[in-house]
């Protein structure tokens, strides 16, 4: 490697621990950053495909654009399971 190449690494180091040290919040924005153009992505390819094949490129974004975590899914009442089967018309 040559002496300009390491000088401009040592400095790049020197930065990230400045900047770590003024904000330490900063450490995982990285991961943070992939993770919402993951998810803009998706959105985009989602409205461009509905532009392509629906004619119109609305998408309905809410509550249903992402995956709850197991804690936040509601628990169903396992005591009478026949009851939550046959909830809807009779036959």
């Amino acid at each position: 490697m040559s002496e300009l190449a390491r000088k401009l690494f040592e400095g790049l180091k020197t930065a990230k621990q400045i900047t770590l040290a003024i904000a330490p919040g900063l450490e995982n924005v990285g991961s943070d950053l992939q993770r919402e153009g993951s998810r803009l992505a998706t959105q985009g390819a989602m409205e461009l495909s509905s532009a392509l094949f629906n004619g119109h490129a609305f998408v309905p974004y809410g509550p249903g654009q992402y995956t709850p975590a197991r804690e936040q899914l509601p628990e169903l009442d396992q005591t009478h399971p026949a009851e939550h089967e046959h909830s809807g018309m009779e036959r």
